[in-house]
């Protein structure tokens, strides 16, 4: 199990769910060592009307999937991959190198009501294509990444403000055909570039005055992500200015490709430019 561990909302089977899911062990799959897929269904004492656990089983669901861990390593050599949490119910996948003693280490591990079993899963299909967010949820997941980075910072996240956002494209005819459809949608044409050593040499940078709530924030970036995809292009994230009083702005914050880093530039600068490139635990 990496570090690299995130989470997303999504749907499942007509269901809200939040999936939990090891980031970290994407380049290191299939694991031919672990062909075993191993899941546990463990069902809540006392869920949400929505279907997600809550807060008063939080310390006792830590503890549980604690065990589980320590149990199927021990036996199976198993490795937790991504939990499921919908309708109801946590679903545990773990992959190992053998099922013995499957069942009977789940059965000791502890009290709740639970369904369990095992299949050969040699590609990690379960993985890959269950647990593993989409393209458009990576957007999402970095989204959250930086609306709580701001929120860390202070930011007055009720104001709206310019957003900038790039996208590259690896001719100008594409670029030409993204550029003509979001400007239909109200964005503004900030600045276009060109950079040879790039297999996407042909960029924009594209600005709306928007509100910063998290669903126009996703709303706005899913819209953008499927315009770039549509002209055979890449969106590359988004910037705004931080706000922490009612003063101009004096710190840049965005995010590129995913990755964030913040690097802030002297005090003595009138709007110090911070740029998200890298942000710790993203690929």
């Amino acid at each position: 199990m990496s570090e690299g561990w995130d989470s997303y909302f999504c749907n499942v089977n007509d269901k809200l769910a939040s999936i939990r899911v090891d980031l970290g062990i994407r380049s290191t799959i299939p694991d031919p060592d672990r062909p075993w897929l191993l899941w546990v269904w463990v069902y809540f004492e006392r869920p949400r009307p929505d279907g997600l656990s809550g807060s008063e089983e939080f310390d006792k669901l830590v503890a549980l999937e604690d065990t589980l861990q320590a149990a199927l390593e021990k036996k199976c050599g198993g490795v937790l991959a991504g939990c499921i949490t919908t309708d109801g119910r946590r679903e545990f996948y773990f992959y190992g190198s053998t099922p013995e003693s499957f069942e009977e280490s789940v059965g000791l591990s502890h009290g709740y009501k639970f369904d369990c079993d095992k299949q050969q899963d040699f590609a990690w299909a379960q993985y890959l294509n269950v647990l593993y967010p989409s393209d458009e949820q990576r957007q999402l997941i970095e989204n959250r990444k930086l609306m709580d980075l701001l929120t860390e910072k202070g930011d007055k996240l009720e104001l709206a403000r310019d957003v900038h956002h790039w996208a590259y494209f690896k001719n100008q005819t594409d670029r030409k055909s993204f550029r003509d459809a979001i400007q239909v949608l109200g964005y503004r044409i900030e600045s276009e570039n060109e950079n040879s050593d790039s297999e996407r040499r042909f960029g924009i940078c594209i600005v709306k005055h928007q509100e910063m709530t998290p669903k126009a924030v996703d709303d706005t970036v899913i819209q953008l992500f499927r315009a770039s995809k549509s002209a055979h292009g890449e969106y590359e994230g988004w910037e705004c200015q931080l706000i922490v009083d009612a003063k101009p702005p004096n710190k840049k914050f965005g995010g590129s490709g995913g990755r964030c880093l913040v690097n802030a530039e002297p005090e003595k600068s009138p709007k110090p430019h911070v740029r998200l490139s890298d942000l710790p635990g993203t690929d």
